[in-house]
């Protein structure tokens, strides 16, 4: 088969290879050298202080003095150091790498389905309804988030650079931000999916939704629901639609600031939010959670993953997290994991609020689940 004409919608072999190897430094990063870099801390004289502090309430600005220590007593680990830079050159080397190879596929991906998955076929059709007039709010526009260039618009066949690229042989490896080694982020949307008590649900609301992945594991488990999902990025929502309309999973994707959702009071029986509240400053956070409260049915709930808050992991993870927010383009990273999440719930009217996680060995992934009254 010549390079130069491909048929297969797989990368060609030195761009799979090339990320390949950033899988293994992530993995090698996140195990060989952040098992010695724990050492390091636990071996400090601070540590036992420090995890006694992180388990106590505390004010944002107590919060901020505490990650300041905790990071500058992780830093003395040459271990830590070199797995810092590790995961820097990582997060941007992806991209460098999966852009270039899954564009050398372009024909191909654009003229048939591009994602080698199975899911439930749905009789409803896709659709996609984008907003040339919306405005990109302040706090977003111009985030070049995760250290993509450009930002989420940045590169159009968003679907193939993580189903065929990125995904699986950098993310599926895990090791990188609250993923544990070993542990595939796209298998944690069916589990956190599986956490809502409506089992038969008419019509699920996914905000924040990116693409199609966690509104297609949705789609296995709710073959009969109507699905949407709104989000700000229309580079995402189209690649959203074109693989929910290539597969027949009858999902709607629609162009939308979650503060202001295009849907009926009590008109959603489930809100689903994956990996999206620690990419929200606290103000956003709130009003995002008032308007699912107006949108969900009496008794409905909203299931929200995210990474844990500080408070719920030991002082290396928190300094591990609250590094994200300046080195990986995660500028509320922090902000998110000072949050209280179940009193912001409460505070806006939300009962039966719950948090735990799916994986007490790793803490992640950490659910927050929270009730309409009825």
């Amino acid at each position: 088969m010549s390079t130069s004409t491909p048929t297969s919608r797989h990368l060609q072999q030195r761009g799979r290879a090339g990320l390949q190897l950033l899988g293994a430094i992530q993995v090698y990063s996140s195990s060989m050298l952040m098992a010695q870099a724990r050492s390091d801390f636990d071996g400090q004289p601070e540590a036992a202080t420090l995890a006694q502090e992180f388990a106590t309430p505390a004010t944002p600005a107590d919060w901020r003095q505490r990650l300041t220590r905790a990071r500058d007593v992780a830093e003395r680990s040459k271990a830590y150091r070199y797995n810092r830079f590790f995961q820097r050159w990582v997060a941007e080397e992806q991209y460098r790498r999966a852009i270039p190879a899954v564009e050398r596929l372009r024909d191909l991906l654009t003229s048939t389905s591009s994602v080698p998955m199975q899911v439930a076929a749905s009789t409803r059709p896709s659709r996609l309804i984008l907003d040339p007039n919306l405005e990109l709010p302040p706090w977003y526009a111009g985030v070049e988030w995760h250290l993509q260039v450009g930002g989420l618009d940045g590169f159009d066949l968003s679907a193939p650079l993580f189903t065929i690229g990125i995904g699986p042989h950098v993310f599926s490896r895990g090791g990188y931000a609250a993923v544990p080694v070993g542990k595939d982020i796209r298998a944690h949307r069916s589990q956190v999916i599986a956490q809502l008590r409506n089992r038969q649900p008419q019509r699920v609301y996914e905000m924040g939704c990116g693409g199609s992945m966690t509104l297609m594991a949705a789609r296995q488990q709710f073959p009969d629901a109507e699905l949407i999902g709104g989000d700000l990025s229309a580079t995402l929502l189209r690649n959203g639609y074109a693989v929910s309309e290539a597969l027949g999973t009858g999902i709607t994707f629609r162009q939308e600031d979650a503060c202001s959702i295009a849907e009926a009071d009590a008109s959603i029986d489930s809100v689903i939010s994956f990996a999206v509240y620690h990419e929200m400053p606290t103000e956003i956070a709130t009003r995002t959670l008032r308007e699912v409260l107006r949108i969900l049915k009496p008794g409905g709930q909203i299931v929200v993953s995210d990474p844990p808050p500080f408070r719920a992991v030991p002082p290396l993870q928190a300094a591990l997290l609250d590094w994200e927010t300046e080195n990986r383009a995660e500028p509320y990273f922090t902000e998110a994991g000072i949050q209280d999440l179940p009193e912001m719930m409460r505070a806006v009217g939300f009962t039966e609020v719950t948090e735990r996680t799916l994986d007490p060995e790793h803490r992640y992934p950490w659910v927050t689940i929270a009730t309409k009254p009825t």
